[in-house]
């Protein structure tokens, strides 16, 4: 296990491990209120040492060992975090592989920065889940609320609650990958489960009809759900990379 390091920038201070092996690099970007211990970022620094595969994964602010409350941030603030650690880090030409809302924020960096990404792949991937996913689903009192400056929460089960802030809505905002007028022409590999309940399958077929990502591939595999960490999957997903 590589040294846990921090990067530091201001106010920010972003916990990572960076497994220098190669020119080569992968980066694990992590989903919402995940944090770079999960399975598949394990998996996946397990997978580029066999190949000699440089890794990079890391906390995003208000997640994990990083600093910050998770209330206070949303995809803008951690599209700054990949950017600066990237360029702090000197990795160049990544392959970047982003789950759930980690996948947003690979998608808009594909997109700001198409000369600096290898590769993107996606698993169950939710850009826009601020608007066309979470935001039909709260309620009229939940978003009342929200609209009022309070956090809404949610409980998943009984360790685990999501917390949905002001925040997370409005600094997502400008970020929104259907307002994106730029293309990223690199490969484009999109891995969605058939029984994922929180982003579905189909919805990621969009980027079918616009011209963001014409090197486009959206892979369904049977029976996963949205995390994807089955061992199926995960040696699916890492043919591609």
């Amino acid at each position: 296990m590589s040294k846990l390091n921090y990067f530091l920038k201001g106010n920010t201070k972003i916990a990572y491990r960076y497994y220098k092996r190669s020119k080569k690099n992968l980066v694990f970007i992590h989903g919402l209120l995940s944090d770079m211990n999960g399975k598949k970022s394990t998996y996946f620094n397990n997978y580029c040492r066999k190949k000699n595969i440089s890794f990079l994964c890391f906390d995003f602010q208000g997640h994990g060992k990083s600093n910050g409350n998770f209330v206070n941030y949303g995809v803008g603030d951690w599209f700054n975090n990949l950017k600066d650690l990237l360029h702090y880090l000197k990795i160049e030409d990544p392959i970047l592989i982003g789950s759930s809302m980690g996948g947003w924020v690979a998608m808009l960096y594909a997109l700001r920065c198409p000369k600096n990404v290898k590769k993107l792949i996606g698993i169950a991937p939710a850009p826009d889940f601020t608007v066309d996913l979470l935001w039909k689903e709260l309620s009229a009192k939940d978003k009342q609320l929200i609209k009022s400056n309070k956090v809404v929460e949610k409980k998943v089960s009984d360790d685990f609650v999501y917390k949905y802030s002001p925040k997370l809505f409005l600094n997502s905002e400008k970020h929104l990958i259907k307002n994106i007028k730029k293309t990223y022409s690199g490969e484009v590999i999109l891995f969605h489960g058939s029984d994922d309940l929180t982003v579905p399958h189909y919805y990621n077929d969009k980027f079918y009809k616009n011209k963001n990502f014409p090197k486009l591939i959206n892979i369904t595999i049977k029976n996963a759900d949205h995390s994807m960490s089955d061992i199926f999957s995960l040696k699916k997903i890492s043919d591609f990379i």
